[in-house]
């Protein structure tokens, strides 16, 4: 470690230098601390997110407000609009940063106060203004979903940079496992406070729930202990113009990106189906809203059993195995909406909603951090997530030209069991990096930097 001042190994003991510069010395020093805060940052996160559901609440609000059924069918997207979008145009400076920490700290800000002005906007005037109030609840996961987008391809690089391969998966499972334990006390948080304050300001006493939770999982992303990296010189173009040019040829030339392209694209039909399956099973049952709760501890509860399975499995088999056992439990969920009926039968599909969406998502990210070059990982984060925007943007158009206000959920949910069918096909064509030899991914990373 010679050339960093006061850096390295000395003694056998780590030694704090001003000029100390990021190593496999550091990242095992401060391993336990960084995992745990990642799981706290992960946990809180997903608590907050939860006491607003996107897949349950947020469009049962909306519904409220008096939205029409296009914007209810793009209401649990809305957050993903800038997560997918930004990426992009933020890659080129994701490259520039030595470190990482602070970036996603301060970008962190914004997107966690969203919640507070929605929920303090249905609070005071829901009633009075739903109009305004709507545009203010519309508002807030965009926001949200912008600066989370700004920051997402830095968050994960810290999150490469701080954790080494084999404890990735395990730390997404673990940190996912908190959250959706938190997340079954929001359900029942979901549960008292409708009872207690019915309609649109308890709606707004769950935003201001979910801001409080995002607001500690930053406390948590600032303890994180990072050091700079060593600069380098990179091969790759910085302005992000430049890099899009570059995408057709990445494309043309590795089929791998052009399957998981493909694969994650078609992984969002399940977002044709899921908008109204909360309102299809309170209409259905002919419960009242405070049934949400119980829906949103089911989703929780299987979201831990994803979490406790793809944490094992995917340290050790990596992340295609987890996204095609999430792609086959969505299946199995549509499946499930052309069927049932039953309460019973409504509170495990969403466990498997649950399920699934956690071992689609890790399983994904997983693979995504293995499968490319290190250079170019941010870039080729950027654009499948641009692609998957489309593709969200396109399923949730498919959902609202399907949903007939009243009307059955069916066709819905036979375009998302097609479209969740051809992901399962290209993820199948994808290999696992953790399984390819020595000669193959020297292959691989020679065609990588062509």
């Amino acid at each position: 470690m010679s050339g960093q001042a006061r850096g390295g190994l000395l003694n056998g003991r780590v030694q704090i230098g001003r000029a100390a510069t990021w190593n496999d010395a550091w990242r095992a020093r401060y391993l336990r601390r960084n995992y745990a805060a990642l799981v706290l940052d992960g946990g809180l996160y997903v608590a907050g997110a939860a006491c607003v559901a996107a897949e349950t609440v947020f469009p049962t609000v909306l519904s409220l407000l008096g939205a029409p059924p296009w914007l209810v069918a793009l209401g649990p997207s809305l957050t993903l609009v800038g997560f997918f979008a930004l990426p992009l145009f933020t890659a080129h400076w994701v490259d520039k940063l030595v470190s990482y920490k602070r970036f996603v700290a301060w970008m962190s800000v914004p997107q966690r106060l969203a919640p507070m002005a929605a929920g303090l906007a249905l609070v005071f005037f829901g009633a009075e203004h739903p109009a305004a109030v709507l545009g203010v609840v519309v508002a807030a996961p965009l926001v949200l979903g912008v600066f989370g987008g700004a920051h997402v391809a830095g968050f994960w690089e810290l999150v490469a940079k701080v954790l080494p391969p084999e404890r990735r998966a395990s730390n997404l499972a673990v940190r996912n496992i908190l959250g959706s334990v938190l997340g079954l006390a929001a359900g029942g948080l979901i549960v008292a406070v409708l009872t207690r304050w019915p309609g649109l300001p308890g709606f707004g006493v769950l935003y201001l729930c979910m801001s409080g939770c995002m607001l500690l999982s930053l406390v948590a992303v600032c303890w994180i202990r990072e050091l700079p990296n060593e600069p380098v010189r990179r091969s790759l173009p910085e302005g992000w113009r430049q890099r899009a040019r570059l995408l057709p040829v990445w494309l043309r030339e590795d089929v791998r990106l052009r399957h998981l392209v493909v694969a994650r694209a078609c992984a969002n039909g399940v977002g044709v189906m899921t908008p109204f399956l909360a309102i299809h099973a309170l209409g259905v049952l002919e419960r009242p809203t405070s049934f949400l709760g119980s829906l949103v501890a089911a989703q929780m509860a299987g979201g831990i059993a994803g979490n406790l399975l793809g944490g094992w499995l995917g340290d050790r088999h990596g992340g295609r195995l987890l996204a095609r056992l999430g792609g086959t439990a969505m299946i199995v969920l549509g499946a499930g909406a052309l069927l049932n009926t039953a309460e019973v039968g409504f509170l495990v599909m969403f466990a498997l909603l649950g399920f699934g969406n956690v071992l689609s998502q890790n399983g994904a990210i997983v693979l995504q951090m293995e499968l490319f070059a290190a250079e170019r990982r941010s870039t080729v984060f950027a654009f499948v997530s641009a692609s998957n925007f489309l593709a969200m943007l396109g399923c949730a158009g498919l959902a609202a030209l399907l949903h007939q206000p009243g009307g059955a959920i069916w066709p819905a949910a036979a375009a998302a069991v097609v479209l969740l069918v051809a992901s399962q096909w290209y993820y199948r064509k994808l290999p696992e990096p953790r399984t390819l030899s020595l000669t193959e991914a020297d292959g691989v990373n020679h065609r990588l930097h062509r």
